[in-house]
């Protein structure tokens, strides 16, 4: 998309004031497809890395040198949430439209107010908004072992998600997704939506929904809900371990007082030393250093993982820890729903 497109043939409009705003690495891929591809964007709203590692922003990428290689302003506010100073900044740039992903916090409703077409952000869930609004949702869906993800790209107002919808598209979650390819697919979801959307929105002709069903919102995780339990499923600890990976903190176990996190691992047997206690590290591979735990219906293989001196050694017990988040009451997998996912 050029300038041009948003021209009319009576008469020429000036070219589209756009404003960005992310701080993560999801953030700059679909900022810079964004600005490269579809139409340059004026002004960066970011956070210096210092202010990321104070936030403790998980994925926080630096997009400073790209900003500056490529003649885009940036603006820091003094705080994550924004305050009243910004609205002054904003009402002084006088921008038309604000662009929002990698930003994890609610966007001020004074500073929405600044512009002149809005702000647009993308939140979705396998259920499709309102369903799944709130933290999380990508984790939650590997979580819950489904099998698809409706990402829409909104007009943000002052709550969380709750927005007219503009546009929704549809992208699949496979048995071997992890957090970090679901990021991916979102990007390039992102900047397809993005694509088929702009000219309309700043147009002000784009055609928007209103959720109007009954939302239902996903509980916010800390890094302490990658707790494994080792007598769940294989299937359960497998979804969690690849819903946590990098670049969130890891699912860990814990043996002795010594936490392990478990990067990566895979379903291994159903079949194989059934008879032995869930937790058990029933076989070590020396040479690459993986190690195979038993569960409460198989077996796991731990393919990736770290620790602080210590080694896994056959016959050892893994420590099954609480972990109430899996099983949360807020989740929004209802069995009923299950059958209506694929496709």
């Amino acid at each position: 998309m050029t300038h041009d497109q948003l021209a009319t043939d009576d008469e020429p409009v000036r070219d589209p004031q756009i404003v960005f705003a992310s701080c993560t690495d999801a953030g700059f891929d679909l900022f810079r497809y964004v600005h490269e591809e579809l139409v340059e964007v004026d002004e960066l709203v970011s956070l210096t890395p210092e202010q990321g590692e104070r936030y403790g922003v998980c994925s926080y990428y630096d997009h400073a040198e790209y900003a500056a290689d490529h003649d885009v302003s940036i603006y820091y506010p003094e705080t994550y949430g924004m305050d009243d100073r910004d609205v002054d900044h904003f009402v002084t740039l006088d921008a038309d439209l604000l662009l929002v992903h990698g930003w994890q916090r609610l966007i001020p409703g004074d500073v929405l107010e600044t512009f002149t077409r809005g702000a647009l952000g993308l939140h979705g869930s396998a259920f499709g908004l309102p369903k799944g609004r709130g933290r999380s949702p990508m984790n939650w869906s590997l979580i819950e072992d489904l099998d698809r993800f409706l990402l829409s790209v909104m007009h943000l107002d002052e709550g969380a998600d709750s927005g007219d919808v503009v546009a929704t598209k549809k992208f699949d979650i496979n048995r071997h997704d992890t957090i970090q390819s679901l990021y991916h697919k979102l990007v390039m979801t992102g900047q397809q939506l993005f694509e088929e959307i702009l000219v309309d929105v700043l147009a002000g002709t784009a055609e928007l929904e209103v959720q109007t069903a009954e939302p239902t919102y996903y509980p916010k995780r800390n890094p302490e809900d990658g707790a494994i339990h080792w007598e769940d499923p294989t299937k359960t600890i497998y979804n969690l371990v690849r819903a946590v990976a990098h670049p969130y903190p890891g699912a860990f176990t814990e043996h002795d007082g010594t936490r392990i996190t478990i990067w990566n691992a895979q379903p291994f047997s159903s079949d194989l030393l059934l008879d032995e206690r869930p937790g058990t590290v029933v076989q070590v591979f020396q040479a690459s250093q993986q190690f195979v735990v038993k569960t409460s219906d198989g077996t796991l293989l731990v393919t990736d993982w770290e620790a602080e001196n210590w080694d896994p050694v056959r016959g050892m017990v893994l420590e099954s820890l609480t972990n109430e988040s899996v099983d949360s009451p807020n989740r929004v997998d209802q069995p009923e729903h299950e059958d209506s996912l694929t496709g």
